[in-house]
């Protein structure tokens, strides 16, 4: 059963990504504190942040009785009061259960940002899309989601461009994050997959491709992604999004939620028997979705609905048929939608 927030808190969260919208770039440290040494006899004064490793970064800010170190000082110091604000906001937020990204992830999909590839066409998909989504909606977890993934999609002819010096793996490490590729099952195909050394953290480059799960070349990231079934219909369709984490909104680009639910169902269908828990996440996170569109716009369902690339029909009939045993306490057009479905096949 779907549980909205308050209107007081949506207008909070409203608040947070109009401002997040207007971000140019993110910091990928804490919000820092003034710090000061002496050297020869001579006071400097410092800014310190510490980076998601933990690693400290003191940035010299000149004399300390300097009239520009003090302009330096003063812009610090309301940059900083402006990120607290933000993150007590956020804090609030999480307490009353919006979905909100552990730090490491945040960042992450932060330096992708920087990066520039969401105004470039990359999407983000997934457990984090599915987050924001219901952050966008309204809807209140009843636990907050957990993953480890964080999964980029994009189309594999697009080149998502940047600086020719410059690689993803290399973007993400600007997060101070020690990320590593990981070989795939065959030792012969690329990576397209980056593990967070010592963790789960994991980034995944997605494309759409086919059910033999091809390896497909990103020359504008220097990369390799993975070819998915019926990805195309997913990122097809896309909207703005924001990614709240400990300390930051992160806007995004997301699929639409509609899709975002069907496709879910498809997937569901894909995976082997090894993976029947994700099979179930799957179908619990489209029903959820499904619901929480029809209830905001039917017409965005009956449009998601036609557009299903008939090959998907007699996988989404037999992911509905089984998804009807998580819409207990749903909206009765919920149910009834679901059903519908499962006559496709």
């Amino acid at each position: 059963m779907l549980t909205y927030h308050p209107d007081a808190l949506q207008t909070l969260y409203a608040s947070l990504i109009e401002t997040a919208g207007g971000q140019a770039h993110i910091p990928l440290q804490t919000p820092g504190t003034v710090s000061y040494k002496s050297v020869n006899g001579i006071n400097y004064t410092y800014w310190r942040v510490y980076k998601a490793s933990g690693q400290r970064a003191d940035e010299i800010l000149g004399v300390t009785d300097a009239a520009e170190t003090l302009v330096k000082l003063e812009q610090k110091r309301s940059d900083s009061t402006q990120a607290r604000a933000i993150a007590e906001s956020i804090k609030t937020l999480r307490i009353a259960r919006f979905a909100v990204a552990d730090n490491s992830s945040a960042l992450t999909i932060a330096s992708i940002f920087n990066a520039g590839l969401f105004r470039q066409g990359a999407v983000l998909v997934g457990s984090h899309a599915f987050g924001a989504l219901l952050n966008g909606l309204g809807i209140r977890l009843a636990a907050n989601y957990q993953t480890n993934d964080i999964d980029i999609g994009s189309r594999a002819q697009v080149s998502l461009a940047i600086p020719d010096d410059r690689s993803l793996l290399d973007v993400i490490k600007d997060t101070g994050l020690p990320f590593l590729e990981v070989p795939g099952l065959d030792p012969r195909q690329p990576a397209t997959s980056y593990k967070q050394r010592g963790s789960m953290l994991k980034v995944d480059l997605l494309v759409p491709g086919s059910e033999n799960y091809e390896t497909k070349a990103l020359p504008g990231l220097k990369a390799y992604a993975t070819g998915l079934p019926y990805f195309d219909y997913l990122i097809d369709e896309s909207e703005h999004g924001y990614v709240t984490g400990k300390d930051h909104i992160v806007p995004v680009r997301v699929p639409a939620p509609a899709r975002f639910a069907l496709h879910k169902l498809i997937v569901s269908t894909l995976r082997s028997a090894a993976f029947g828990v994700k099979s179930n996440k799957d179908m619990q996170q489209a029903v959820v979705m499904l619901s929480a569109t029809l209830n905001r716009n039917q017409d965005w369902v009956e449009e998601a609905i036609d557009a299903l690339p008939p090959e998907a029909y007699q996988r989404v009939a037999q992911a509905a048929d089984h998804a009807l045993n998580y819409a207990e306490g749903h909206l009765d057009i919920t149910v009834d939608t679901l059903e519908r479905l499962a006559s496709l096949g």
